[in-house]
């Protein structure tokens, strides 16, 4: 069963959702020509930096119904350079921060709507947070001039595929709180984000 949540926290996490599809939106207008640069290596920056910021947003949303902890943990933000640190800070307050994506749901009833099982592949996965993570540290730093090397940066999918991953992982997801409430979440690519409390049923 799924119904409307109202919270101030509820809408700390809409608005966290919000950012995220806005970032990717100017990641598609970017490459589909609607924003241009005209150089390379800064229309690279500007997509790499809505990712890294797309990361950050989904590492913290889960938090967001608690603001003391919230507070502290980004706070500290800073000191964490790796993904993986930072992520094993997250994994000690709230082992399951991360969003688990799922199926469109279908409703059985009024007011009452099924899940299918989470789906297991072409999302965004914590490895691929990881990867992304710092394939986005190393486009947003200068390269050393006399660093010896290819200079190119090994990002595994292509831009697009990224943005479908994203979209795939958040457009249907359930979050887990760190009291360990559930959210059914709807990140649309158009319209409001939406928050429903998860309710299991036999």
């Amino acid at each position: 069963m799924i119904k409307s949540v109202v919270a101030s926290d509820v809408q700390v996490y809409c608005d966290c959702m919000a950012r995220i599809r806005d970032r990717i939106n100017v990641v598609q207008t970017i490459m589909s020509g609607g924003i241009k640069i005209g150089l390379p290596d800064q229309t690279a920056e500007l997509i790499f930096v809505q990712f890294r910021k797309t990361l950050e947003e989904i590492a913290f949303a889960t938090l967001s119904a608690n603001k003391e902890k919230y507070s502290e943990v980004h706070a500290n933000f800073s000191k964490h350079w790796r993904a993986k640190d930072m992520l094993a800070v997250l994994d000690t307050v709230n082992p399951n921060f991360y969003p688990v994506p799922l199926p469109a749901p279908v409703q059985i009833s009024p007011g009452r709507h099924h899940f299918g099982e989470p789906l297991t592949d072409g999302f965004v996965t914590r490895d691929d947070f990881v990867f992304l993570y710092k394939c986005s540290s190393e486009a947003l730093h200068t390269r050393n001039p006399y660093r010896e090397g290819d200079p190119t940066i090994n990002i595994k999918y292509t831009v697009q595929e990224w943005v479908a991953r994203f979209q795939r992982l958040l457009s249907w997801h359930c979050a887990t709180l760190l009291n360990g409430d559930r959210w059914m979440v709807n990140n649309p690519c158009e319209s409001k984000v939406h928050v429903y409390p998860a309710t299991p049923t036999d």
